[in-house]
């Protein structure tokens, strides 16, 4: 028998037999160690899914808070944002426990550090530099939630590790608009301001001869209090204005009431306002001497419509910013430029019946007295501002401006020219008037937040009423310099309907002409928001047929509903609503958002 083939197969079996102990005790030992290494791993991944979703909801919640809120005020818009985030990630689970006390951390590097705690972070961003900005900057756009919550191991105690730390950082912007604002700065937007109508003349049978100050009637009665009571225009409003450009002579269509420089140029006669004509500073009554001009005792005619600047229907006293006001003899003399100095107080017999201290400023100081009494003007340019703030604190928004009377500018800078005082009489200085044209920018830096607004407030009352032309500005402004991916969006305010139609579309009938505007809208898939005051009830029915979201026929509906992709319609009765009106159209914006983000638009 041969031994040597049987030893290598014993040595084999002996190697065999290592192997396959190796394999059992690493099989033993080892794979359970790898299982739970990877068990915990898969937890810690989904630790850091659950938390991710958690820090994406909050950073949705606190755009989603600042986007529909109704807020100007930075700081306070900021930090609504933030608790509002802060409730949507204490409602979330990671590895099935709720994050009911996730707490607020102080910095980005405060993060958690014991077993169950969680934090977040919130930092907000400027969109174009992406450099962090503070919490009261309206710059502020980007919002970046840091979360950090401390997770235990399930196995991880046996081998002296119990917990480790989870991170993540979502990141969330507010939604872009490119917004024009459509602005309606016809001359009935100051019917509502408290006027008097005054004969300024001299009596030589008073104290020894003096200037007497008479409010005169008129078609509807004395002449004072509010400018619409006074003269009772049809529905679309007075173009009669409390300040310049004055246009007196429009007081006669409905009022039946004569600007006496008027009634001079008819006749060919010396005009009672000043004998020698404008200006009127340093001037005595046209009378003065007796028997110089005409009085007009047999009309119903004034030489001069100054606002009431205490606010009351019949001018009592008033002082604005230390100059005073004791009665309409000042009131009238001020808005004349007679206050200014001794000389002009004193020439102009001013001196007579006005017991007041001349000085440098008093003409302007009316006249600021004045434009704040300016109704529903102020309460209009308030709310649109109110409305621009709001969208610039919570939303990325770019700003333009189409205001519009009779003709729409053609730039920031654009201006209509009138005779401050009367246009039919060709009486006072012929001037320019703000009529601002802002266009919507594409360029990242320019929101033109500052020149809408300030070109908001430079606005005055004049013309008539040409929405078709703004509504097609607008639309052009949004097509040519609208961003890419933004919102669009036009929001129109009026006090009346269309009574002028201008620009390139049909220009033959003004209700055709904004229906044809809107249609431009809808096909650019620009919204257009209207807003209509109704200063007189009599109007409510025509402004609602032009403007309602309700009626999209393009021959018989309204401008909102034209347009559609989601643009409302709101009437409003009282200026001191118009708001809330804009805030409403501020929160119809943000579903604007998520109907297009769905698909629904």
């Amino acid at each position: 028998m041969n031994t040597s083939s049987i030893a290598p197969k014993q040595t084999r079996s002996n190697k065999g037999q290592g192997v396959i102990a190796l394999v059992a005790i690493v099989g033993f030992f080892f794979m359970p160690l790898i299982a739970v290494f990877t068990f915990e791993v898969a937890r810690l991944y989904l630790a850091k899914q659950e938390l991710q979703n958690a820090c994406d909801a909050a950073s949705l919640a606190a755009v989603a808070t600042l986007a529909s809120s109704d807020n100007s005020d930075t700081t306070t818009a900021h930090k609504n944002s933030i608790q509002a985030a802060l409730k949507i990630m204490q409602r979330n689970f990671v590895l099935g426990n709720q994050l009911t006390s996730a707490q607020l951390a102080s910095s980005r590097d405060d993060k958690a550090q014991n077993i169950g705690e969680t934090k977040a972070y919130f930092e907000f961003l400027n969109p174009i530099t992406n450099a962090i900005e503070d919490i009261s900057s309206p710059n502020a756009k980007i919002v970046r939630v840091y979360g950090s919550l401390v997770g235990t191991l399930a196995f991880g105690q046996f081998v002296g590790i119990k917990s480790l730390p989870v991170n993540a950082i979502a990141t969330g912007a507010v939604p872009r608009f490119d917004v024009s604002l459509c602005f309606d700065i016809s001359g009935s937007m100051d019917d509502q301001t408290p006027i008097s109508c005054v004969r300024r003349k001299w009596d030589p049978t008073l104290n020894g001869g003096s200037i007497s100050y008479e409010v005169i009637s008129g078609n509807n009665g004395v002449a004072n209090g509010r400018l619409f009571d006074v003269v009772k225009p049809d529905a679309t409003g007075s173009s009669l204005n409390g300040v310049p450009p004055q246009l007196l002579t429009e007081s006669y269509w409905n009022g039946k009431m004569y600007f006496t420089e008027y009634l001079a140029k008819v006749y060919g006669v010396p005009g009672l306002r000043s004998l020698n004509g404008y200006p009127d500073a340093g001037q005595p009554p046209g009378n003065y001497p007796p028997g110089t001009a005409y009085t007009w005792d047999g009309f119903p005619a004034f030489t001069d419509m100054v606002v009431n600047i205490d606010g009351n229907q019949t001018f009592n006293a008033f002082d604005y910013q230390g100059y005073s006001f004791p009665n309409l003899n000042t009131l009238v003399e001020a808005a004349r430029g007679n206050l200014e100095n001794d000389a002009v107080y004193k020439s102009s017999k001013a001196n007579t019946s006005v017991a007041v201290t001349p000085k440098a400023g008093y003409q302007k100081a009316y006249l600021d007295a004045a434009a704040n009494r300016l109704q529903p003007m102020n309460d209009a340019k308030n709310a649109l501002v109110t409305f621009n703030d709001i969208l610039n604190t919570d939303a990325d928004t770019h700003f333009g401006l189409v205001s519009f009377d009779s003709s729409v500018g053609a730039d920031a800078n654009s201006q209509e020219t009138w005779y401050s005082i009367d246009e039919n009489s060709a009486y006072g200085i012929k001037q320019g008037f703000p009529l601002p044209h802002v266009k919507v920018s594409n360029v990242p830096n320019e929101s033109n937040f500052d020149l809408v607004n300030k070109s908001i407030k430079s606005c005055n009352a004049m013309g008539s009423t040409n929405i078709g032309g703004a509504i097609h500005e607008a639309v052009q402004d949004i097509k040519n310099k609208s961003r890419l991916g933004s919102v669009k969006a036009i929001v129109l305010f009026t006090d009346g309907e269309p009574t002028l139609p201008c620009g390139p579309l049909d220009t033959t009938d003004p209700m055709r002409n904004a229906r044809l505007a809107a249609a431009e809208a809808r096909d650019a898939g620009i919204a257009v928001y209207t807003v209509g005051l109704a200063q007189n009830p009599a109007i409510i029915p025509q402004q609602v047929a032009i403007l309602n979201d309700k009626n999209s026929d393009p021959s018989t509906g309204g401008i909102a509903a034209i347009a559609g992709h989601g643009g409302t319609f709101t009437e409003v009765t009282n200026s001191a609503d118009l708001r809330n009106a804009f805030a409403k159209i501020a929160r119809n914006l943000v579903r604007l958002i998520a109907h297009e983000a769905n698909g629904d638009v």
